[in-house]
């Protein structure tokens, strides 16, 4: 049976609200985490598995087309954000996408004030924005172990050379 994806997406912060509210009261642990998923790709599903199995609610802040752009330069993205959106939110352990237009998930964390927020052990967590936010009200910060192999710089890479 498909479900209805597009309830699991969300194009900002204020529609998640009511959500949000939903979960906290339900006292679910939410645990956070964000990239620009272009070119969805095993490594990303390693660790959205991974976060998944921290807590109740996996949230994944998705970096908008004009910040993929802002990061990565003007061939990026190369899949646009409704299609990224719905490819994680298809995927079963995903409970909410919410895209973001900012370089950084900050607001985005000081507004959801996730439990657990969890990125790939290729960053310190000193780099990690919003760790220092999660961490003074007692929250984790959790370093997930990277699928070696598989980037999405990689995979660009080898379709160039191909």
């Amino acid at each position: 049976m498909i479900k209805d994806l597009s309830r699991k997406i969300f194009p900002s912060f204020e529609a998640f609200f009511d959500t949000l509210k939903t979960w906290k009261t339900s006292n679910h642990k939410l645990v956070f985490t964000n990239g620009c998923f272009d070119l969805l790709h095993r490594g990303h599903l390693d660790s959205l598995i991974q976060a998944a199995r921290l807590g109740d609610k996996l949230i994944v802040g998705l970096n908008s087309d004009t910040s993929v752009k802002r990061l990565k330069g003007a061939n990026r993205p190369l899949i646009d954000e409704e299609s990224r959106a719905h490819m994680l939110a298809a995927l079963e352990m995903v409970d909410a996408v919410i895209l973001f237009d900012e370089d950084t998930p900050y607001p985005l964390i000081k507004a959801i004030r996730p439990d657990i927020l969890a990125k790939g052990n290729d960053y310190a967590i000193s780099e990690i924005a919003g760790a220092d936010l999660v961490q003074s009200y007692g929250g984790t910060v959790a370093l997930l172990p990277l699928t070696k192999g598989f980037s999405s710089s990689s995979l660009i890479e080898k379709i160039k050379n191909s």
